[in-house]
């Protein structure tokens, strides 16, 4: 019998791999790749806060009395006065003389809450000697159908997705259908909800302490994003329905409310990421972009 010499060379252990199996191994990899890159990406660029400037209020709330009396009694006797309406776009929230009373005002709380897939923003339903979150939504008055505040009533705050939000008081509730016309550039809603005080610390809360000037900034985004009649007050949603015509009045129960907003949702701009922008205003430290509330709690200091 001849001899053979062995052969060195790795023998297959099994059948070749067919190229679509390949190609789908590589765009696994790639895909972890991309996810990694974006934990990264949001961990950098949420760890220096954006540049923000001094946002005014629009015009058709500064045009109200309330507000006219609340910049007067803020400002002094020696303020310059308050702009009219129509040159309040280019207007400061706060006159230049006013700028060393107002660092020295006392800083306005306000809380970031989640429930795992949406943000929230919790703020004092009024703040003295400022226009309130209340005055800006119209719910400074139990009228219309508008929940009575207490003196310690707190806004929660989120926008998204308009049918999705009206018609998915819970998550058991989602349907499909609704789920995936909500991607498609959807046209938004702002949600309300009254609470009797601020949240008590968890897990998924976080604080902020802000200047009153990164206080008015935030108050102007939220007044920015919603949707007015043509008195410049704000679009209240009569009734939310249910899939089966079931009412929830104006909101999911009696201290929650919606209103139209401007915007619409998409995968680059979600309810997160809503929230994001709107605390950027205020000088804290959020990511760019992010689907989801965790990246935005991230880089928030923990409640207290």
């Amino acid at each position: 019998m001849p001899f053979t010499r062995p052969s060195h060379r790795r023998q297959p252990s099994g059948p070749p791999r067919h190229p679509a199996r390949r190609a789908l191994a590589w765009t696994a990899r790639g895909l972890a790749l991309l996810v990694l890159g974006y934990v990264l990406a949001v961990a950098v660029l949420g760890a220096v806060p954006r540049p923000t400037d001094r946002l005014s209020l629009p015009a058709c709330c500064l045009a109200t009395s309330a507000a006219r009396v609340i910049e007067a009694e803020r400002d002094g006797p020696n303020a310059p006065a308050v702009p009219d309406a129509t040159d309040a776009t280019d207007a400061p929230v706060v006159p230049d003389a006013a700028e060393d009373t107002a660092r020295q005002a006392p800083l306005v709380t306000i809380h970031v809450i989640s429930n795992g897939v949406h943000a929230d923003i919790v703020l004092p339903a009024q703040v003295q000697g400022e226009p309130g979150l209340a005055e800006v939504l119209g719910l400074d008055g139990a009228t219309d159908g508008a929940p009575a505040l207490s003196p310690h009533a707190h806004l929660a705050v989120g926008w998204g997705a308009r049918e999705f939000y009206l018609t998915t008081p819970a998550w058991d509730q989602v349907r499909p259908g609704v789920a995936l016309r909500a991607l498609a550039l959807a046209p938004a809603v702002l949600h309300v909800e009254v609470m009797p005080g601020p949240p008590l610390p968890d897990a998924d809360t976080r604080t902020l302490h802000l200047t009153r000037q990164g206080y008015r900034n935030l108050v102007a985004f939220v007044a920015a994003s919603l949707s007015r009649d043509t008195a410049g007050r704000p679009v209240r949603i009569a009734a939310t329905q249910q899939g089966n015509g079931a009412g929830y009045g104006p909101g999911y129960g009696p201290g929650s409310l919606f209103l139209e907003a401007t915007g619409r949702f998409s995968p680059l701009r979600t309810c997160n990421t809503w929230a994001a922008e709107a605390l950027a205003t205020t000088g804290a430290r959020t990511p760019v972009w992010t689907p989801l509330p965790q990246f935005v709690l991230h880089h928030l200091p923990p409640a207290q």
